[in-house]
């Protein structure tokens, strides 16, 4: 499976900086921000509390098996860094 990687940068208000990837096959492009604020939400950080963000496309490459099952399972899978 090819996947394609965006690496995420957030700062919080709180001062808190943030860096993750997200990870998606070709379907699911278009949904990376929904992807990453929802993994923000996760950790307890609503888009109301970032005072600088971005998510850039960075590369494409073939997925390892643990995030082939991610991608496949939920659409897509997330490294934080």
């Amino acid at each position: 499976m090819n996947i394609h990687i965006y690496d995420t940068h957030v700062h919080t208000d709180t001062g808190e900086y943030i860096h993750f990837d997200v990870l998606v096959n070709d379907e699911n492009v278009n949904k990376v921000k929904q992807y990453a604020e929802g993994y923000l939400a996760s950790l307890g950080i609503s888009t109301n509390n970032i005072s600088q963000s971005r998510c850039n496309f960075c590369h494409s490459e073939i997925a390892n098996p643990e995030v082939q099952q991610n991608i496949l399972g939920q659409g897509y899978s997330i490294i934080r860094l």
